[in-house]
């Protein structure tokens, strides 16, 4: 077998050439992929029936139908709070500062709403003094029982290597569906 081989190999290379093997080990690959890919689009285009006979299906059922980008949109927007929640939240992280001991001496807020968006944004930005535990305590109790805010900045210094007070700023962006 390798006697055969390795005849039929010198006879290609000498009625061939190097370039001419290379070239017919070249064409085999695309040769066997044009063989290959009628069979291919013939399977793509018995998915695409599947697909489009199923989703026929499922849009033939009474209790389903297609929803727009713009009721989901809406839907989306429904889940969050109104901006008349944004005192109640305030007064829940200043209820939560007093519970990890931080004094909220000072805050600023801003109230942003951006034309043609289902959503009206309050920003409350916190200067706070504490060690890094009760810092990373805080905005996690925050985080988790206001789930429609969000942490925009937590910013910590600290003034000597040495020391484990930090000064921070907290930034929390309040999310409110506009009404």
């Amino acid at each position: 077998m390798k006697g055969w081989l390795a005849y039929l190999r010198w006879r290609a290379m000498r009625v061939l050439g190097r370039s001419g093997l290379v070239a017919l080990l070249l064409l085999l690959p695309s040769a066997l992929i044009s063989a290959w890919l009628p069979r291919l689009e013939s399977h793509t285009r018995e998915l695409q029936a599947a697909v489009e006979t199923s989703s026929a299906l499922l849009l033939a059922r009474p209790n389903i139908r297609r929803v727009s980008n713009g009721e989901r949109a809406a839907g989306f927007a429904a889940g969050f709070p109104t901006p008349s929640q944004s005192a109640e939240d305030i007064d829940a992280i200043f209820t939560m500062a007093r519970r990890h001991r931080l004094n909220l001496l000072k805050g600023e807020y801003q109230l942003k709403a951006e034309p043609r968006s289902p959503f009206v944004t309050y920003t409350a930005t916190f200067p706070v003094s504490a060690d890094y535990a009760t810092l990373k305590l805080f905005t996690i109790d925050v985080l988790t029982t206001l789930p429609h805010v969000a942490l925009d900045e937590l910013r910590m210094t600290r003034n000597a290597a040495g020391d484990t007070m930090l000064d921070a700023t907290v930034r929390f962006t309040m999310i409110y569906r506009s009404t």
